[in-house]
């Protein structure tokens, strides 16, 4: 039982004795990792915040793109689930062999600035589509208009599935890492997490920071650093779907996705000295 003390004489009212009311307008102010606390402290509070109409306010004011007519229903059928599929990290890419790959997936993509929404948008990719094995995978999203830097931006890219309602959040949200081409006023930024030697995440390209266009895209690459072929890659994002999640900082994703870069490195190296005996 939670108690709290009302006066310097002692008295104590347990939490319980509050009006559920009250206790949700104040959950309603509570960010994701709160509201998940609060939501594992006592089973009263349990059953107050596993209101559903709670989570579907914090996933729609989270991530505004979910606005969007096609994804709405999903989020309001399970508020709860979606957020929680879609705010962790996954733990693992490693791709399985699924058969049933949805003929459809939809990307639902939120741009930020200082933890403020500054621009949104919705991609619906039909998966059932045939194209040339030898074809990258990739998810183009569309151009935006920002004067934020790279540096500045924090972007999520949640990949959903329409046919089972779930979800995955498939950028590290904070980039990891942003090369610059002075000549040309060019900025490359990768938004990408680094699992089982795979690297999944978003590619975002400031084509001219004087004038803010920036190119957005979902993309996938192996553990050599090449793109992978788009039915692999719809079996890594199914993969990420079906893993487990963990709530992850920036500090923590940099640390997956430079543990890659530096496997990387060690790799060319073995390979150069394979090629090259005696360097």
């Amino acid at each position: 039982m939670v108690e709290t003390k009302l006066n310097d004489a002692g008295a104590t009212t347990s939490i319980e004795e509050i009006h559920p009311d009250i206790l949700i307008q104040i959950l309603r102010h509570l960010d994701g990792s709160s509201l998940a606390l609060v939501n594992s402290a006592t089973s009263y509070l349990r059953s107050i915040s596993s209101d559903p109409d709670l989570w579907r306010r914090l996933c729609l004011s989270t991530w505004p793109s979910l606005h969007h007519p096609h994804i709405l229903p999903l989020v309001n059928s399970s508020p709860h689930r979606f957020f929680s599929d879609a705010f962790p990290y996954p733990t693992s890419f490693t791709p399985a062999n699924y058969s049933d790959i949805p003929d459809k997936l939809i990307s639902a993509v939120d741009l930020y600035q200082h933890d403020i929404p500054i621009s949104s948008f919705v991609v619906e990719s039909d998966t059932s589509y045939p194209t040339p094995l030898n074809i990258p995978f990739g998810i183009k999203g569309l151009d935006i208009i920002t004067g934020v830097l790279p540096e500045e931006l924090t972007l999520s890219w949640i990949v959903i599935d329409p046919t089972k309602g779930r979800a995955v959040n498939l950028s590290s949200r904070k980039a990891m890492v942003v090369r610059r081409h002075y000549w040309g006023w060019e900025a490359v930024a990768r938004f990408t997490l680094a699992r089982d030697g795979w690297v999944v995440g978003v590619l975002g390209k400031w084509l001219d920071e004087g004038l803010g266009l920036v190119e957005l895209g979902l993309y996938i690459w192996d553990e050599g650093g090449v793109p992978v072929y788009k039915m692999e890659g719809l079996r890594v994002v199914m993969a990420a779907m079906e893993a487990e999640r963990k709530a992850m900082g920036e500090k923590e994703a940099k640390e997956g996705y430079f543990e890659y870069c530096n496997m990387k490195i060690n790799e060319e190296e073995l390979r150069q000295k394979r090629e090259w005996p005696g360097i």
